[in-house]
């Protein structure tokens, strides 16, 4: 039996995680699993899956083995001794039960981006001092690694993530600015939490994507193009403009299941086979209007604090825009206006911790909160 920690079981990739170990009751064993504030739905995964322990930001009485408070996740984190790890945890509370998961020298299934986003140089040298084997759930990026598991990598010329462009792709800037959070977080392709359809919506996750994939794959040419369909995940552009690409309906489970059963294949699976005489459509980008990838390009190219400053700014933004404090395209001023300022290079993991405060602190000046 495979032990399994699911970081953020409530949350859409969580609550998926679970749907593919149903389908696996002998191959796979839950060991742990941790939630934020969802306790109903999570009282009803305890129950029915009995981990060995569990954790949630919010007081439960679940016995002596859930463990609670500000913390809870970080101490699951310290105790698991699962042989695979999904991180689905939103924003960079991720970064810190991270490291302590990496130390464990075990597999990460990764879906929380914004870890590698803040803490990518600290998160590569762990793992290459401990051994752990990171594995991207995100669906473009197991597409990239699905698509050069087999190539060199010195024959790899450029790597292109796949973009639906969201609910508000080929609006302009006036239609933006009277858009809801309530539209926002309506995505007409896939199924997310909230702070991740709010950044599909306004494609600044594609940028984190970016960041992202340049850690994973170790790769500074990587770009995006817009594919409403999202069937065609990511592709690999070789030194002879050869392309591979990954195609598959839009599901979730499909990646979390290969990064479980990497590097086997499990038959079982809710994605359908692909029927060719659909059309594929590419569309032209439009970067004035959706400056994420843009923005995040730049970091890219920076390197240094940059990356860390994008996502803890955008981390603000979203909320800020939640609460109605902003309007939809202030998002991309807060994350321009945050990367104005001057900071130190995180060299560890209380680095990015005190470098997310002083964003915040920055942020918080600037629009008054």
């Amino acid at each position: 039996m495979i032990s399994v920690a699911v970081y953020g079981s409530t949350g859409s990739i969580g609550v998926q995680t679970l749907n593919v170990l149903r389908r696996y009751p002998d191959l796979f064993k839950i060991e742990s699993l941790s939630c934020g504030n969802n306790t109903d739905l999570f009282k009803k995964q305890v129950e029915e899956f009995k981990p060995d322990f569990c954790a949630s930001l919010s007081e439960l009485n679940l016995g002596s083995d859930c463990l609670t408070g500000k913390d809870a996740i970080e101490r699951m984190a310290e105790r698991s001794n699962a042989d695979i790890s999904v991180f689905a945890i939103p924003g960079t509370d991720s970064v810190y039960p991270l490291i302590s998961v990496i130390k464990k020298g075990k597999r990460i299934a990764l879906a929380s981006k914004e870890a590698l986003v803040t803490a990518g140089e600290i998160v590569k040298c762990e793992l290459n001092r401990d051994g752990a084997q990171l594995i991207p759930v995100d669906s473009e990026h197991s597409a990239i690694f699905q698509c050069i598991s087999s190539n060199r990598k010195e024959d790899i010329k450029k790597i292109i993530l796949t973009a639906s462009g969201g609910p508000f792709y080929g609006k302009d800037l006036e239609y933006l600015k009277k858009v809801t959070p309530a539209q926002a977080i309506n995505h007409p392709t896939w199924k997310m939490g909230k702070k991740v359809s709010v950044d599909s919506a306004s494609m600044v996750n594609k940028g984190l994507e970016l960041i992202e994939a340049k850690y994973l794959f170790d790769c500074d040419n990587i770009d995006y193009c817009i594919h409403p369909e999202s069937i065609i995940h990511g592709l690999v552009e070789f030194k002879d403009n050869a392309t591979i690409s990954l195609m598959s309906y839009p599901s979730m489970e499909l990646p979390i299941q290969y990064a479980l059963s990497y590097p086997n294949r499990l038959e079982v699976c809710a994605a359908k086979p692909f029927d060719f005489s659909k059309p594929l459509t590419f569309l032209e980008k439009d970067e004035k209007v959706f400056k994420g990838p843009l923005i995040a390009k730049e970091c890219i190219k920076k390197g240094s604090y940059y990356p860390a400053v994008f996502s803890m700014a955008d981390e603000f933004a979203v909320k800020m825009f939640l609460d109605s404090k902003i309007i939809f395209p202030e998002i991309f001023d807060v994350i321009d206006f945050a990367l104005s300022s001057s900071y130190f290079i995180p060299k560890d993991i209380d680095d990015i911790k005190l470098l997310n405060n002083k964003v915040k602190e920055v942020i918080s000046a600037k629009y008054s909160l």
